[in-house]
């Protein structure tokens, strides 16, 4: 099995270590995510406080991120809106593409029953919809 897949990425604030990031409309960017929608692309392993420094995001294997609510084993996982992992729910009861969740990945190990846990995940963002 290869290492994990670590990049530096730029930042647009202060991001914290553990948390869920997305890309940004700025190159070679990171972000939380800002919307269900937001695909993330990774784990941040580091906490930066400016926007002059870059920051490591690993961006596939096991990772650990901090959690803000209750997730099963095995469940999908998401992020709100600070990069705190959270249970993955369907954005919309549309059929439509128009209106997809994004997910970090699984749960790998125990469930999570508490908001402040740090659990890992398995890195594999993807995009969900509600069937009809």
């Amino acid at each position: 099995m290869s290492a994990p897949l670590v990049i530096s990425a730029k930042v647009l604030s202060t991001l914290s270590a553990q948390r869920i990031v997305a890309a940004a409309a700025s190159a070679n960017t990171v972000v939380y995510p800002t919307a269900a929608a937001h695909l993330p692309i990774g784990v941040t392993l580091d906490t930066v406080k400016d926007t002059t420094n870059a920051i490591p995001v690993q961006v596939n294997g096991a990772a650990y991120a901090y959690f803000n609510d209750t997730v099963a084993a095995g469940a999908l996982v998401g992020s709100d809106t600070n990069g705190r992992a959270i249970p993955f729910t369907l954005a919309a009861t549309s059929t439509a593409i128009s209106a997809p969740a994004a997910y970090a990945g699984v749960l790998w190990g125990a469930a999570v029953g508490a908001t402040g846990a740090i659990a890992q995940i398995l890195i594999y963002p993807g995009f969900d919809r509600k069937g009809a």
